[in-house]
């Protein structure tokens, strides 16, 4: 997982770096400049320069942390092929997710910051989806943490809440034509796309409650 996080950080946090500066200068030149300045995007908007590659940055530091952690040793009587694909599945959900969540904030940063009191709305959603998405990715150790509390059962409940606000945000983005504007016309393709893919390989762990013994297991291995 921990070289697939550096892999994914260094490809597709540098692409969503230029496909992001890319669509902020874009906005500059037409907006605000009204045509070329004969600048650079990190002299035009050095904060939001710096705001882009941090995506790719925590996706690299994460996978390096990860990486140098010790392969613990694997009981052979209890791990099947299959079980191997349902973890993996697993794993690459929670990294689309992750995705989603990443996307979310530099979405919700990027809007959030517009003048047009209509594309707040679009920020409020990108803001709440992200919040979501870190409630899935910490329902397991929310579900340790607090008592009575199943860990599966909310991680259910929080993917069912997601779902409908990943429904929700193009819904609104579609009502309101904010898709004229390009930023938030790729930033809520990209969450939507992340996200339910995400969920869409989390759901196996609803459907099938017997694999939280496997996934379980292979945490805390």
């Amino acid at each position: 997982m921990g070289p697939a996080l550096v892999s994914l950080g260094i490809f597709g946090g540098g692409l969503l770096w230029m496909v992001l500066t890319g669509l902020r200068f874009e906005y500059l030149i037409t907006n605000v400049y009204h045509g070329d300045p004969g600048e650079a995007i990190w002299s035009l908007d050095p904060l939001f320069t710096v705001i882009a590659a941090v995506p790719g940055l925590i996706l690299v530091f994460v996978g390096i942390a990860l990486s140098f952690q010790t392969a613990p040793e694997q009981p052979k009587d209890i791990k099947s092929e299959v079980g191997y694909h349902q973890i993996n599945l697993y794993y690459i959900g929670e990294i689309s997710l992750l995705v989603t969540s990443i996307v979310s904030f530099v979405g919700f940063l990027g809007v959030s910051q517009s003048t047009i009191e209509m594309n707040h709305v679009s920020a409020t959603i990108m803001g709440t989806i992200l919040i979501t998405c870190i409630a899935q990715l910490l329902s397991s150790v929310l579900g340790e943490s607090i008592p009575r509390l199943d860990s599966l059962k909310l991680s259910r409940d929080v993917a069912i809440v997601l779902a409908m606000e990943l429904f929700v945000l193009p819904l609104f983005v579609i009502a309101l034509r904010l898709y004229t504007w390009s930023f938030i016309r790729w930033t809520t393709l990209a969450i939507t796309s992340s996200g339910f893919l995400g969920l869409l390989l989390l759901a196996p762990r609803f459907l099938n409650p017997k694999s939280k013994s496997g996934t379980e297991g292979e945490d805390n291995a």
